[in-house]
C-alpha cells in the first residue's frame, strides 16, 4: 500500500472537533465478503495530535453483532488493528495507543504522525443488504495543517 491518503472517504476533518464528539455512519453492503475500515491521520506536531476512542461497526440485520476487535483499544495494544505507513514516514511520531485524554476506559489510539497520514485498519465481514453503522469518538487539539479521515472499502 503506498503511503498516501485516500481520495473517497466518508467522513473528512481539519481543525475540529476540539472536544470529543460521537461520529456515526451508516453503511449498506453492497457486496458479500470483507472490506477495511480505514482511518486516516496528520498530525501537526506531538501536541497537535488525534485521539480516536470507543470504535464500533454493528450489523442491524444481524442483532446488532459487532464486526470489529478491540475497538475501545482497551486491552492496551493495537491487537485486531494494522497501523500502515508509521514506520516509513513517521518515525517517533508514530500513532500509537495512550493512557492520556481517552474518551473511556484507560486506552484509545492517538494519530500523531507528524505532517503526513499514517493509517489505521481493520478488516470485517460483511452480507451483501446488510446495514451496518459505524460509530466511534473522535477529538483532536486542533491544527488547519492537521487532518483525519475515515474511509470503508
Amino acid at each position: 500500500m503506498p503511503c498516501v491518503p485516500s481520495n473517497n472517504y466518508l467522513i473528512a476533518y481539519n481543525v475540529t472537533p476540539i472536544t470529543y464528539q460521537m461520529q456515526t455512519y451508516t453503511y449498506t453492503a453492497t457486496f458479500t465478503g470483507m472490506n477495511i475500515l480505514e482511518f486516516g491521520f496528520k498530525a501537526v506536531n506531538q501536541v497537535k495530535t488525534w485521539h480516536l476512542d470507543d470504535v464500533s461497526l454493528k450489523d442491524k440485520n444481524a442483532s446488532n453483532a459487532e464486526m470489529l476487535v478491540n475497538g475501545g483499544f482497551e486491552n492496551g495494544s493495537l491487537v485486531g488493528w494494522q497501523v500502515l505507513c508509521s514506520s516509513i514516514i513517521c518515525g517517533t511520531t508514530a500513532g500509537n495507543i495512550t493512557q492520556s485524554n481517552c474518551h473511556t476506559g484507560s486506552y484509545c489510539y492517538e494519530g500523531a504522525c507528524q505532517n503526513a497520514y499514517d493509517f489505521l485498519r481493520q478488516t470485517f465481514s460483511v452480507t451483501s443488504g446488510h446495514v451496518y453503522i459505524l460509530s466511534f469518538w473522535l477529538y483532536t487539539n486542533g491544527h488547519h495543517s492537521q487532518a483525519a479521515y475515515v474511509n470503508i472499502s
